[in-house]
């Protein structure tokens, strides 16, 4: 049953885009919605001939004829698209206001046929919202060929005059076609509404997802809130934290670069995490560099960034090797003021700027491999955690 399903939406999607070559999203839903309607008007005359042929063909012949004339028309529109963004729309109006003022005058105002000018408005979802200029001219004729018909035709019209029964039938059949076709139509512009709607809130989704990925999380709502807003902000205890391999340069030259980006994401997604876990923040990575800072949000950031640091030393012991080569991880930590702020538009960064960045980063170049070496600001913040050798190259561990 679920084969069947699939199977006939996926032959009704197919359908809906004969003959559509537009690659703008927009127009190619105008342009099912306007197949649709095509599909709809040539079913409507395939059936009036039906009903018209089995009560009196030959004396019903002009009708008949208008009606198989109407079904190939609609069908061969669906070929204009490519002709023109609102040729296929223009040229079906123009088809069913002379066809159906046609008919009413073959029937007469008794038939009721004329309520299929009602159907007018719906040309506003085949050409779209904002092109009232080609709207607002389509809905005018309608509304023209309805006032027409009421001041030139006659209640009999000059077909089968005198059979009231017929003309009662065909309003019946012309009301109820009008409600199902006006609800087909509804029904499929809300739905077309509902997954622009749901694609939308997809796409507003990553689109948030990708904000909060680039940025902290507070400085995405700060932005959010305030996007003409300059964000720039001055921390004075903040926990600064540069870690670098030791003997990537040399082993990356010796493995293929696949091997490579695939080392590097791997170690630096793991990073990442046990930055999420610590509510610190990951500024950037610099070539196989990287750097993280504690206490931009809030307090405890020192403590928070020694056990990220444990942590990272810990993973890196687990992932050494880089094709034959051994590698380790040195890092440095310092405590101190720094300014913080994002640059750039297209491609904005959140970034810490200072002279406490400045001395972590010469920490980390005078460590030794496997090793954490910090400042005194730091170890002073956070000696009663860790246990600390010397203040000069040292290894934290877990009081």
């Amino acid at each position: 049953m679920n084969k069947v399903k699939a199977y006939l939406i996926d032959l009704g999607h197919k359908i809906l885009n004969v003959g559509i070559v537009s690659t703008d999203e927009g127009v190619r839903r105008r342009h099912r919605f306007t197949n649709m309607v095509l599909i709809v008007t040539a079913f409507n005359a395939f059936h009036h001939l039906i009903i018209n042929g089995l009560h009196d063909f030959w004396a019903l012949l002009p009708v008949n004829f208008y009606n198989f004339g109407m079904i190939i028309c609609a069908l061969s529109l669906v070929f204009m698209h490519r002709y023109g963004e609102f040729l296929a729309a223009v040229l079906l109006a123009c088809f069913i206001f002379f066809g159906n003022s046609f008919v009413v005058m073959a029937f007469g105002l008794n038939s009721d046929l004329q309520i299929y000018f009602t159907l007018a408005g719906a040309f506003i979802f085949m050409v779209g919202v904002q092109n009232t200029h080609v709207y607002l001219p389509l809905l005018g004729a309608g509304l023209m060929a309805l006032i027409g018909v009421y001041y030139f035709a006659s209640d009999e019209g000059f077909l089968m005059v005198g059979d009231q029964a017929f003309r009662r039938e065909l309003a019946l059949q012309a009301y109820v076609n009008a409600i199902l076709i006006n609800c087909l139509l509804i029904f499929y512009a809300l739905s077309s509404l509902y997954k622009a709607e749901q694609a939308l809130a997809l796409e507003y989704q990553r689109s948030e997802k990708l904000l909060t990925t680039i940025l902290p999380v507070p400085i995405a709502e700060r932005l959010k809130a305030a996007p003409k807003e300059r964000i720039a902000d001055r921390v004075e205890d903040a926990t600064i934290l540069f870690a670098d391999l030791v003997g990537f340069t040399r082993a990356s030259h010796n493995v293929p670069p696949e091997d490579v980006v695939a080392y590097l994401d791997d170690l630096f997604t793991t990073f990442d995490g046990l930055c999420e876990n610590y509510s610190v923040d990951k500024i950037k990575t610099i070539g196989d560099g990287y750097l993280a800072v504690g206490g931009l949000h809030d307090a405890g950031g020192a403590r928070a960034i020694g056990f990220l640091a444990l942590d990272m030393i810990e993973q890196m012991n687990n992932r050494s090797f880089l094709g034959l080569d051994t590698l380790s991880l040195r890092i440095g930590i310092h405590r101190g003021p720094v300014t913080a702020g994002i640059i750039g538009d297209q491609r904005m960064t959140y970034d810490v700027w200072g002279s406490s960045v400045n001395c972590a980063a010469r920490l980390e170049a005078q460590s030794l491999p496997s090793r954490i070496h910090c400042s005194e600001a730091f170890v002073a913040a956070v000696q009663d955690t860790f246990q600390f050798t010397n203040l000069d190259v040292t290894e934290l561990a877990y009081i």
